[in-house]
């Protein structure tokens, strides 16, 4: 949840650079794509481990590069740079809630994703519980990164992969 991203942010043990995937309306989407890459190549350069990628913050005067192609850019720039094995990307979005979603990302090279617009919705839904059912909102989080973590063993196993790693970046 949140907290991990908190976690991730905050900890000293890591050298994290967040990267904004917002850009003005009127702004060229391929410059920005070259822009997110160029800013994780130097954050890298600077020695930054975790490469934290947003969407978070929009507005009506904003939109965001979707987080897919902003992973796959900056995991191909990366790689391009001989800098892919000494960062990890993060991906926070309310773009990602299925195990489709998730797989995908993953397959462009995100180390980690937190969907925090699924997390909010869980919150949310907390009020509109029904009757009789005791679950807290860190259980029905934990349920939903159960149930993701399960959708994406399957997908794994279904194509023959035993371990994440052989489809990160795949």
């Amino acid at each position: 949840n949140e907290s991990n991203m908190e976690e991730i942010r905050t900890k000293q043990e890591f050298n994290t650079q967040e990267i904004s995937l917002l850009f003005g309306l009127n702004e060229d989407l391929s410059k920005q794509i070259k822009k997110i890459c160029d800013d994780s190549v130097e954050a890298v350069k600077n020695g930054s481990e975790i490469i934290i990628i947003s969407d978070k913050g929009i507005t009506d005067q904003q939109i965001y590069i979707p987080p897919v192609i902003a992973t796959g850019a900056i995991h191909h720039r990366l790689i391009d740079e001989g800098l892919r094995s000494k960062a990890s990307i993060v991906v926070e979005t309310a773009q990602c809630w299925s195990t489709h979603h998730f797989a995908v990302l993953i397959g462009y090279g995100a180390s980690a994703i937190c969907p925090y617009l699924t997390f909010e919705t869980i919150r949310q839904n907390q009020d509109k519980q029904k009757k009789g059912s005791e679950l807290t909102m860190v259980q029905r989080q934990m349920n939903y990164k159960k149930s993701i973590e399960a959708g994406i063993l399957k997908i794994l196993s279904k194509i023959g992969i035993s371990c994440l790693s052989s489809y990160q970046g795949a």
